[in-house]
């Protein structure tokens, strides 16, 4: 049975959770990948992808200013994903900040707007949102970007009724204090870390729970996209990271 197929029926809930389906390899991407042939990836073992919808809110962008707010290739990633036969969800890339709780509670709803704008307007979606936290962080003290990051994770979980997974490294969710907080409140993790046997994983591993997908390169190569793109390994069945 091929991957694609399997993963279908896990999403289904057809078939249940089996080794086969919790070693499925990922991929993500965004504009920065430009036009994807979906048919020629839809003919690899890549069984899931994540697609930027956004990326921050334009001011506070330090990485490559002047491309943020919403990924213009984000709707034409999904469709061509799905017409590929592989299950695809949404992420923000945020830019933390705020000075103050008001600014930081004000800059965290306005990227919470423009990541649920673009991925409302593009239609279904098949896996959990995502939200991107890693550095740079602006003027936000641990207390202001934890702040930060439950006003968009509860926001965006009220626009698209799931709740979102958090995508992070070791460092920056340092800089939070090490909060286990959102594990214990079901937030699943997605863990940044290349080139290594297995991922280190902050905040006490989860709080005891582990990592859900692992980003382990960011210079992957996969037939269909030009250049390198992130790959990443599924840690749990991918109906538990469904938006389902």
């Amino acid at each position: 049975m091929r991957i694609v197929a399997i993963v279908a029926l896990v999403l289904l809930g057809i078939l249940p959770a089996t080794a086969d389906a919790k070693r499925l390899r990922g991929i993500d991407i965004s504009r920065f990948q430009g036009s994807i042939d979906w048919p020629a990836v839809g003919k690899t073992k890549i069984a899931f992808a994540f697609a930027q919808a956004s990326r921050g809110s334009g001011d506070d962008c330090l990485v490559r200013a002047g491309r943020c707010g919403a990924d213009n290739f984000y709707a034409r990633n999904l469709a061509g994903a799905r017409e590929a036969g592989i299950p695809i969800g949404a992420y923000h890339r945020a830019f933390a900040s705020g000075r103050t709780r008001r600014l930081a509670k004000a800059d965290s709803q306005k990227e919470a707007r423009i990541f649920s704008k673009a991925v409302l307007a593009a239609g279904r979606f098949d896996l959990r949102p995502v939200l991107d936290v890693e550095s740079p962080f602006t003027e936000l003290d641990e207390e202001r970007l934890r702040l930060w990051i439950r006003i968009w994770v509860e926001r965006v979980e009220r626009k698209l009724g799931v709740k979102p997974i958090i995508y992070t490294n070791l460092t920056s969710w340092g800089a939070t204090g090490n909060t286990l907080k959102f594990a214990r409140r079901g937030y699943r993790l997605w863990v940044a870390n290349f080139d290594v046997p297995s991922p280190a994983v902050p905040a006490e591993n989860w709080a005891g729970r582990g990592w859900s997908i692992w980003q382990f390169t960011s210079s992957g190569n996969v037939r269909g996209i030009t250049g390198n793109v992130d790959k990443n390994k599924l840690g749990v069945p991918i109906g538990r990271i469904s938006a389902r």
